[in-house]
């Protein structure tokens, strides 16, 4: 430890006479990492979590709704079909090595839920009015499947949010002392973050990994609440 026992001593007294106090930490929110506890944050690592989701989504989520689509709407019913569905449904349950891949089977798995709630008199409706099989899915059975679709693709971020195996394997824990404004600058995540900072001796890391760990979990649970809120205000009863 970095400080001796009469240090100690002094800080007890000092508290005990009402001189010192505690103060909530808020520069865990705005300063960055730092080989001291009581200097270091996790603002750089926030916006890296930030970031690192932005691409994921960017990758993920058009490629999981597109899949989506024309394994529902338009694949043929065969051996292959059934291969690569039962693929999804494992690749679900078993993490990847990159986050994109990890969160497509839940966005694949969401979206076909949300395009088979949608009443098959939509469809027939519109092929009966002279739409096309493209036109009625996209016109007709795409917009109102959306908010489903959307909920699963939250849910997936949330879920790339928390891993911190793929990130490790990837090698991304370092050392970053500057907030990254782009996706190609040097850049941690919080799951890292919490990994490093647990990993260290100093007893004085124990309480700012704690603080990180609800940092995350309440990331977490807003992405959650969005999710709620979001089904509340599009979800339609057929």
């Amino acid at each position: 430890r970095t400080i001796s026992d009469l240090q100690i001593a002094w800080a007890l007294a000092l508290k005990s006479e009402g001189i010192i106090r505690r103060v909530p930490h808020t520069s865990l929110l705005t300063s960055t990492d730092s080989t001291y506890p009581e200097l270091a944050g996790s603002l750089a690592a926030i916006v890296g979590s930030l970031l690192t989701m932005l691409v994921t989504g960017m990758v993920a989520i058009p490629m999981g709704i597109f899949a989506a689509i024309f394994l529902e709407e338009f694949a043929p019913k065969n051996r292959l079909t059934q291969l690569i569905e039962v693929n999804i449904n494992n690749l679900a349950a078993v993490s990847s090595l990159v986050l994109a891949l990890l969160i497509l089977p839940v966005v694949i798995i969401a979206a076909r839920a949300a395009l088979r709630a949608v009443p098959p008199s939509i469809r027939s409706g519109a092929l009966a009015v002279g739409a096309s099989r493209m036109q009625a899915v996209f016109h007709h059975v795409l917009p109102l499947a959306f908010p489903g679709m959307l909920t699963g693709a939250i849910l997936g971020m949330a879920r790339a949010l928390g891993e911190t195996a793929p990130l490790l394997l990837i090698g991304m824990v370092a050392f970053v002392a500057e907030v990254p404004s782009s996706t190609t600058d040097e850049a941690t995540a919080l799951p890292v973050l919490i990994y490093s900072w647990a990993s260290n001796a100093e007893r004085a890391w124990e309480p700012m990994t704690a603080a990180v760990i609800v940092i995350l979990l309440a990331l977490l649970v807003t992405m959650n609440v969005i999710v709620v809120m979001l089904r509340r205000k599009f979800e339609r009863r057929w």
